[in-house]
């Protein structure tokens, strides 16, 4: 007899991030406005969600004003060990007005420190730039946990499958998984234990492709799989 395993759809915004489950994470620009506007943009975000992978003592933008010197000696007295890591990401694509991420907490409390902390810091950086004020992501981020094996390569696949042009984008983690890509952001060990899974790289390009080719705007769907 079959079962049907699902995407999760309880609250949009679980207080309680669980280190051992899985989650994806996701918001867009008030009233979907572009929130990169250019490739200078989507670097700052990207420097700064590597940033922010770890605990920090100071700002991004206090490192940035460090010279060669004092970022070295700053990197010592913290060191980016597993102790400090807040969160591992396996997946993430960012769009010219929202971004995705799919992510495991690292520890307690890790996953809403590190989402604040990019969009604070981001979202200030982008007012400054552009000489505006106020909110630039849709409140609070909204997060959805994952429930099954299954359901969490559906969710990558529907991540990677946000750009039309997704084999060649630069801003997602595709080739990560198909293992061309060089990131600094997503965890290598999580990454490999899901293609595995999947059945290895070529395995899961197929994987996506199949979706690619019927209608990938249908999003991520139950499956049903014998027991």
């Amino acid at each position: 007899m079959g079962h049907v395993v699902r995407y999760s759809q309880m609250a949009t915004k679980p207080r309680s991030f669980n280190p051992d489950f899985y989650y994806h994470v996701y918001n867009c620009g008030v009233e979907k406005r572009q929130t990169f506007l250019n490739q200078r943009d989507y670097q700052r975000f990207q420097d700064t969600v590597v940033y922010y992978l770890h605990d920090q003592k100071i700002s991004f933008v206090q490192f940035q004003e460090l010279n060669e010197r004092a970022r070295s000696l700053y990197r010592k007295l913290n060191p980016e060990g597993l102790e400090s890591l807040r969160v591992k990401i396996l997946a993430y694509c960012w769009m010219p007005n929202h971004f995705h991420f799919l992510i495991k907490p690292a520890k307690s409390g890790g996953l809403p420190r590190f989402i604040s902390d990019i969009t604070n810091s981001y979202t200030k950086y982008f007012n400054i730039k552009n000489k505006r004020l106020g909110n630039l992501f849709q409140g609070t981020f909204k997060a959805k946990e994952i429930t099954s094996e299954a359901s969490l390569l559906q969710v990558s696949r529907y991540i990677h499958l946000n750009p039309e042009n997704f084999d060649t984008y630069s801003y997602s983690s595709y080739r990560d998984w198909l293992g061309t890509g060089s990131s600094k952001i997503v965890d290598r060990e999580e990454i490999n234990r899901w293609l595995r899974i999947a059945g290895g790289p070529k395995a899961y390009q197929t994987f996506v492709n199949a979706k690619r080719a019927t209608d990938p705007s249908l999003g991520i769907e139950e499956l049903t799989l014998e027991s």
